[in-house]
């Protein structure tokens, strides 16, 4: 009796493996996403932002902070590629936030600036603004404008850190024309963050808002 429980079970287990298999890792995926989503909802309640746009399976949030300005938050999953150390194309996914906050200003900035970070290990030293940034024009900006920017890429040495106008900016900033439509220029701020709080979210957007106002007209 014992040997035909025994052949019960273990024909119900290999029966249900491949179930387990294939099913285990869909489930894992689904709660994850579940997870993310409820994050997202309680950092965008937390900022009184609103879900407007949704692009590329992403859910934009924008809204306006206590002085008026712009802002628009997403979270994000992105796929990195790389090799291991035997040569062979690998890849993972990334979790990461990006706030983006307006430069109020009726005429543009006409700029273009960037530490555009891509989490591998090869980064711009932030020595000075030359090196630590790509830029367009950037000789606009004054002494104390270029020290503000490489002072806040100093404190968050592995974020992307982008300033320029909204009209045609590249949709690697905005993958859809209905974000921040009103804006005529932006400060932009990503970081790799797997579970971000609402606090930790309201902080930084405090810290780009106080760094926006540098290059308000």
């Amino acid at each position: 009796m014992d040997d035909f429980f025994s052949v019960i079970f273990w024909f119900g287990f290999l029966c249900c493996m491949p179930a387990l298999a294939i099913g285990g890792p869909i489930g894992y995926v689904l709660y994850r996403n579940k997870q993310r989503r409820e994050a997202s909802a309680a950092i965008a309640q937390a900022l009184f932002l609103q879900p407007t746009v949704k692009a590329k399976q992403m859910q934009w949030y924008e809204g306006r902070l206590g002085n008026g300005r712009l802002i628009a938050y997403l979270p994000i999953i992105f796929k990195r590629k790389y090799y291991d150390h035997e040569g062979r194309r690998r890849g993972s996914h990334v979790s990461a936030a990006r706030l983006i906050v307006e430069v109020k200003r009726e005429r543009p900035l006409d700029l273009n600036i960037f530490r555009h970070e891509n989490w591998s290990s090869k980064r711009a030293p932030l020595d000075s603004f030359e090196t630590a940034f790509n830029a367009n024009n950037g000789s606009k900006l004054t002494s104390s404008q270029q020290a503000a920017l490489l002072d806040f890429a100093q404190l968050n040495k592995d974020c992307t850190l982008w300033l320029g106008d909204r009209a045609g900016a590249s949709t690697d900033v905005f993958n859809a024309p209905e974000v921040m439509a009103g804006a005529t220029s932006f400060l932009l701020y990503e970081y790799q963050v797997v579970n971000p709080t609402p606090e930790e979210v309201q902080l930084k957007t405090a810290e780009l808002s106080q760094l926006a106002e540098l290059f308000d007209e």
